[in-house]
């Protein structure tokens, strides 16, 4: 099924010390005659490929900053352009709530939108609103739409960032994460640095010592009282590697970039948010290619081919294997300017199974499926 994140707007509210696209363009918003053609070739896929479904994640900088008419538009457009195949366009959203409304929220929930991702972060100075970055106030207006979310029954998970500046405090922010009692669990994960010129970044930098480290800590009281704490990644994923046959991967671990998409608010396509970001493997703008012919580009070919390669390089022999696959193309990318290597978020991952995870479960990975 392709999963199409399609960033609307570059436009954000937040202010967050490690994100390095919404300060260096001037944002954009798609035209609603833009939208209309989207959603034109969102028909045309799902008519070509009768057993196939698309996921439309609405992404950004804070898609609430792309306006309601804009949904609205999009609501509609699915059910007068889309209107024998909706039922297989699926959708979600990723927000930071501090934008969430009523209105926000019914023009959501008729797309068929039940689960909210966001993010969320306690310290103060990490993330905020405006050039001062209040975090305060935006603390204020993040629970503030939770409260509405779980009002209108909303399921909602959140992504947690590390920076350096909680290294020294595991158990703290995971006491404070996990108190907050909500329903969809949470994920942690290093914060990805890639402006190592500019002095906020290297104030935020952690390595990947520090990031196995901080994990460890936490895993050691995760594990003891696993069963009173909700869903944390991530430790549940890798528990059900080890202890059963689960082999779902997400799409920085999978074998192949599957039949993701970042779709712009110019229509511009690519592999993902990053490569848009960094003017790679980018694939044409959906104005003037159907998604049929993007996801035939023969660079994703070359991304396919990665995991062979790995297989038969840096990756060989690795007791790791089937649940990394050498790791994220862009992150290789990042670190080492090829697409072929491992990437650095390896070690961090090593570090955590072979010096916490495996010693306090007592538990091996069953070696099968290597390749």
């Amino acid at each position: 099924m392709p999963t199409i994140i399609f960033k609307a707007t570059e436009a954000c509210n937040a202010n967050c010390v490690y994100c390095d696209v919404v300060h260096r363009k001037k944002p954009r918003t798609i035209s609603l005659d833009l939208l209309k053609v989207v959603f034109e070739r969102f028909n045309e896929y799902l008519i070509d490929c009768p057993n196939e479904e698309i996921r439309v994640i609405w992404h950004g900088g804070e898609p609430c900053m792309a306006g309601l008419n804009l949904y609205k538009t999009a609501l509609q457009y699915t059910k007068e352009i889309c209107s024998e195949t909706k039922d297989r366009l699926k959708f979600a959203v990723q927000s930071n709530v501090t934008m969430m409304n009523q209105d926000f929220l019914d023009v959501f929930m008729e797309m068929g939108i039940h689960v909210i991702g966001t993010s969320y972060e306690p310290i103060h100075g990490v993330r905020g609103l405006g050039k001062r970055r209040d975090s305060r106030l935006y603390n204020k207006k993040f629970f503030e739409g939770i409260n509405l979310l779980e009002k209108n029954g909303i399921t909602w998970g959140f992504i947690y960032v590390v920076t350096k500046k909680v290294l020294d405090k595991p158990l703290e922010i995971f006491y404070h994460l996990t108190n907050l009692k909500l329903k969809g669990g949470f994920d942690i994960h290093p914060v990805l640095v890639y402006d190592d010129a500019a002095q906020e970044s290297q104030d935020t930098a952690i390595t990947q010592e520090e990031f196995a480290d901080f994990l460890g800590t936490i895993f050691k009281e995760w594990w003891e009282h696993r069963n009173r704490y909700q869903h944390i990644d991530p430790f549940d994923t890798y528990l059900k590697h080890y202890t059963s046959d689960y082999d779902c991967l997400g799409c920085c671990d999978s074998p192949t970039c599957g039949l993701h998409l970042y779709l712009g608010p110019d229509g511009e396509t690519a592999q993902c948010g990053r490569a848009a970001d960094w003017d790679i493997l980018l694939y044409g703008n959906i104005q003037d290619k159907p998604l049929k012919k993007i996801f035939a580009d023969e660079q994703r070919t070359m991304i396919d081919s990665r995991v062979k390669v790995l297989c038969d390089t840096d990756c060989k022999g690795c007791e790791y294997w089937r649940i990394c696959h050498g790791g994220c193309p862009l992150d290789a990318y990042n670190g080492h300017k090829d697409f072929m290597r491992k990437t650095d978020q390896c070690l961090s991952r090593k570090i955590f199974l072979k010096k916490y995870f495996e010693p306090i479960t007592g538990l091996k990975l069953p070696q099968r499926n290597t390749k």
